[in-house]
């Protein structure tokens, strides 16, 4: 079976490389931020998530700048995971018409797609359990495997919040929602690992010594990233080496 590339939280969790879809290797690594040689991995990512995803666009960071193709969201800009998102509808665009998720899936069968949830409904994730949250996530990968079987999916880490985030819509601290942020990051990792899956850890990029989003990362409000944040992602990102390539890592 093919190799995969499988990363764990650089605090709380195993880091663990070049893992096939039955048994990891126990060499551990960590992403890091080093620059690598090409963006041809990069350039062939579908971004799938909530508004941090969709902002990959809206900051002009990715190959096109604001016209790139590679973000995939609704008209909101958003997506909560729950298990109707595998029935979503998206604005395809390659053309700009509106489809369903598998019917976009089919028409692009993208080499490889990264999906980054977690915060949108996180009190609701530790609430309902990680039982939930793994069969929100076996719906939506089913569904984009139904229609692109070729399809190498990524699971990405929730990132963290930052200290001034607003918390009134929570009910709690922001240090309790980056606890529940950790959580489930942890049952998204578990996920991939059952599932053969990529499980990235990003957020460990982004965090400060107090585990919170860092200042120099954040847009004002303390969850949406800056340039800078998606820039550092990247990077990181770049160091994957996806399976059946000869890319440089």
């Amino acid at each position: 079976m093919s190799k995969a590339l499988i990363l764990l939280l650089a605090v709380t969790l195993l880091l663990v490389s070049c893992a096939s879809s039955t048994q990891a290797n126990d060499t551990p690594t960590a992403l890091t931020d080093s620059t690598v040689s090409n963006n041809e991995f990069i350039d062939k990512i579908i971004f799938l998530g909530e508004s941090t995803t969709y902002h990959l666009k809206s900051r002009g960071v990715l190959r096109d700048g604001t016209k790139t193709l590679q973000v995939w969201a609704p008209r909101s800009g958003t997506l909560m995971l729950d298990t109707t998102t595998s029935e979503c509808r998206i604005i395809f665009p390659d053309t700009g018409e509106e489809l369903e998720l598998s019917e976009a899936l089919k028409k692009k069968q993208p080499e490889y797609m990264m999906l980054t949830f977690g915060l949108n409904g996180a009190t609701n994730f530790i609430k309902r359990g990680k039982e939930y949250l793994k069969l929100c996530y076996q719906k939506l990968t089913d569904t984009i495997l139904a229609a692109s079987p070729d399809t190498e999916i990524y699971i990405n880490s929730c990132f963290p919040v930052a200290r001034n985030m607003d918390m009134s819509n929570y009910h709690i601290d922001s240090k309790t929602l980056n606890s529940y942020i950790d959580t489930i990051n942890t049952w998204s990792y578990e996920f991939a690992i059952k599932r053969g899956l990529v499980y990235i850890d990003t957020a460990s990029l982004l965090k400060n010594e107090e585990g919170y989003l860092s200042e120099i990362y954040q847009a004002e409000d303390g969850f949406h990233l800056n340039v800078s944040a998606y820039k550092k992602i990247l990077e990181g990102i770049k160091n994957i080496k996806p399976k059946g390539t000869d890319y440089d890592a």
